[in-house]
């Protein structure tokens, strides 16, 4: 890290940065859309629905033409139903992020996750994954975590960001913004913090430089070779 990004607390995105989740995305919403008579898509164009919240994800998810207000509903009540059952099958933590949390608690970094994911599964995603052992601690190391709350603005609004770090008792400039689109690198600009491109997410390196990161990394292996350059406080 540059000497003037002096970094105390780091906020990660959840999906396409600590987990791996787009496929069980995709087959829910794949499922809804059937069950409705609704044309599917390849996997892989769910790495560009994903990011700005579920209602949003249903909206890029319909043909131009079923884009209602109502019918985005019923997608979205119809996937959430299926989504609450099949999260699990395959949604995985990427290689290396277990390792990088690791250093970075023992480097004293403060932890936070900003999700546009619905809060509650947000909460529960987080421990299902980060709490207890597999962390080789006693503790879930995200000590406070935002999702999508009815009424509080989304990302790249940098509301929710200044929060976490107000609840971490950091600076924005000591935040480091982690994140795998060009909405988490704006909502880091938004909030005054440092913006890291996790490139092995779904969004492209160029994408990424484009939105303006100060850094871009290509796997959490190559981030926490720079914590470990980090002192330990």
């Amino acid at each position: 890290m540059k000497k003037k990004h002096k970094i105390k607390a780091i906020i990660f995105d959840l999906d396409g940065t600590l987990l791996d989740t787009v496929q069980d995305i995709a087959d829910s919403m794949n499922l809804a859309l059937a069950e409705l008579g609704l044309p599917e898509h390849p996997v892989e164009a769910y790495r560009d629905f994903v990011g700005n919240g579920l209602y949003k994800l249903v909206e890029r998810a319909l043909p131009e033409d079923k884009r209602t207000p109502e019918m985005i509903k019923e997608v979205a009540d119809k996937f959430w139903k299926i989504y609450e059952e099949k999260w699990p099958m395959h949604t995985k933590t990427y290689p290396g992020i277990l390792y990088l949390i690791q250093l970075c608690v023992a480097h004293k970094i403060k932890l936070a996750i900003l999700s546009n994911k619905v809060h509650y599964f947000t909460k529960k995603m987080i421990r299902y994954f980060f709490r207890g052992a597999m962390i080789n601690q006693g503790k879930n190391p995200f000590g406070v975590y935002s999702g999508e709350v009815p009424g509080t603005p989304d990302k790249p609004d940098p509301t929710r960001a200044l929060e976490l770090a107000a609840k971490l008792k950091c600076k924005p400039e000591n935040v480091a913004l982690v994140g795998d689109s060009p909405i988490d690198i704006q909502t880091a600009k938004n909030a005054g913090m440092v913006a890291i491109g996790a490139a092995w997410g779904y969004s492209s390196r160029e994408e990424l430089e484009k939105a303006g990161a100060d850094y871009i990394f290509d796997t959490p292996q190559e981030m926490a070779l720079e914590i470990e350059k980090l002192p330990i406080l």
